[in-house]
């Protein structure tokens, strides 16, 4: 989470009417940006169309500190759509960025002022909870979202060997295609090719005390 101030014409748009303050947040995502916010109907801020939850959306406490202790708040939203339900577990988010804006409406409903990225971090865990479709009872999916503060202290992932691994990232690359078969074998098994003929003055075999000279 980064500091911020929140100003005083946002706190009277709150006081006023706690739906005039709707929070923005923006997924990262495999497949591009997913944008919402916690009112209702579309809305365009900062140039990005956002989608209204309304009050599928929810968005639990978090505070902020001036320490190095990292921060985390979770995300959360209701769904009756099995499709989007399972296109959501199906996706890996872990590692991703979450945005979260705060926004304050005027009487209107017209965007009067926003801070931006109240919460600046990355998911951190996802959890769905399931519901039941035949009782309308919806599936609730959580998002955890860490700061940088936990980003920066994770350490860094170990390298990957494998060729499944490589030809993710470098499609067609087959140089760790023997790592698996290669890692399961006993040493004495592999093939050894060497530079030498093993003897003879042609090659470097001989009187090891010869070659050194």
């Amino acid at each position: 989470m980064i500091e911020r101030v929140i100003t005083p014409t946002m706190v009277a748009a709150a006081k006023a009417s706690p739906s005039r303050l709707l929070a923005f947040a923006e997924i990262n995502t495999s497949s591009g940006w997913v944008r919402v916010h916690s009112g209702h109907g579309e809305r365009v801020y900062n140039g990005q169309t956002y989608l209204g939850m309304g009050e599928f959306a929810g968005i639990g406490q978090f505070t902020e500190n001036a320490d190095t202790s990292n921060n985390r708040v979770t995300l959360s939203l209701k769904v009756l759509d099995p499709a989007l339900l399972a296109e959501v577990m199906n996706e890996s988010l872990n590692g991703y960025e979450c945005f979260v804006h705060l926004v304050a409406l005027d009487e209107y409903r017209r965007v009067l002022e926003g801070v931006d990225y109240v919460i600046d971090g990355e998911i951190v865990d996802v959890k769905v909870q399931e519901g039941s479709l035949e009782k309308q009872i919806p599936s609730v999916i959580s998002l955890v979202v860490g700061d940088w503060i936990e980003r920066w202290a994770t350490p860094a992932e170990a390298a990957k060997t494998t060729d499944a691994d490589q030809q993710h990232l470098f499609p067609g690359d087959r140089f760790f295609d023997l790592a698996e078969i290669v890692a399961g074998s006993p040493a004495n098994t592999l093939p050894v090719k060497t530079n030498y003929s093993g003897s003879g003055r042609g090659g470097m075999g001989g009187d090891p005390v010869r070659r050194l000279k």
